[in-house]
């Protein structure tokens, strides 16, 4: 696990979180520019239709998905990041972007697009959230305040009483991370975090969980943080936080690739904000 320090390469890491490279004779065509990024999904898909994409196969860079097909690579990204939610894709780190192994030349979708691009916009979101929040609570652990504990402790025993209620759980795990947010006495962090967890909050949609367990579990460490906080202990926050935001991602990644099976994505993430 790689806990990000504050500098200035973080904007970079920021803005473009993975790596997408290499590939060649794949048939594209511009393409319109509404729903552009569902329109290169599909356009990719029905590479993979038609045999020209391989199993295994590496995909060109971004930028010349994005020269071939008339659009920005911001999204090709949006779009290589959703088909790699659903299972179709694989970005490996360093090496590039490949058809997975598991898919079958000619093989078709039928998916609702919408679903995949909500649950991928999520991931995407937690991983930003991941080189935030991961550092924001080493912060926390340095500045924090009586009157910050007192109110976050507050928030974790409203997390305990509507565990079993995910509608009424959902406000108060926003309000969790806020509050740590606020307790770094950094009014830009908490500004970010404010937008990150309404933007999350918004692309939920339908995506609501019933597991009790996975609400238990972030209870469970939701409190490892604060007491890591309340001990000074930056270090330990910054792993307990990495996996508090690791049970949204899971969920998700075990959800989604049903898709391929389905034609649907079944509206139940197993998670939380």
């Amino acid at each position: 696990m790689v806990i990000y320090d504050w500098s200035d390469d973080l904007i970079n890491k920021l803005t473009d979180i993975k790596n997408y490279v290499n590939k060649k004779n794949m048939n594209y065509r511009n393409i319109q520019r509404s729903s552009a990024s569902e329109q290169v999904m599909k356009a990719i898909l029905g590479n993979i239709k038609e045999g020209t994409l391989k199993p295994g196969e590496k995909l060109p860079t971004e930028r010349k998905l994005a020269k071939m097909f008339g659009v920005g690579r911001s999204t090709v990204r949006e779009a290589v990041s959703a088909l790699a939610v659903v299972g179709y894709l694989e970005v490996i780190q360093g090496s590039g972007t490949f058809l997975k192994m598991d898919v079958k030349s000619g093989e078709s979708a039928t998916f609702d697009f919408s679903d995949i691009q909500v649950a991928a916009n999520i991931i995407d979101l937690v991983e930003v959230r991941e080189i935030l929040e991961c550092n924001a609570v080493k912060l926390a652990a340095r500045r924090a305040e009586p009157e910050d504990l007192e109110r976050i402790e507050g928030i974790v025993t409203q997390m305990k009483k509507t565990v079993a209620d995910f509608n009424a759980f959902t406000p108060h795990d926003c309000d969790f991370h806020i509050a740590l947010a606020q307790a770094t006495g950094n009014a830009t962090i908490l500004e970010m975090m404010k937008g990150i967890v309404k933007k999350i909050h918004n692309s939920y949609g339908n995506f609501k969980s019933r597991s009790l367990f996975q609400t238990e579990t972030a209870v469970f460490t939701a409190e490892k943080i604060v007491a890591c906080i309340k001990n000074g202990d930056g270090e330990e926050a910054s792993r307990q936080m990495y996996n508090h935001l690791r049970l949204v991602t899971t969920g998700l990644k075990q959800m989604i690739p049903q898709v391929r099976k389905q034609g649907k994505a079944p509206m139940t993430v197993q998670g939380h904000l």
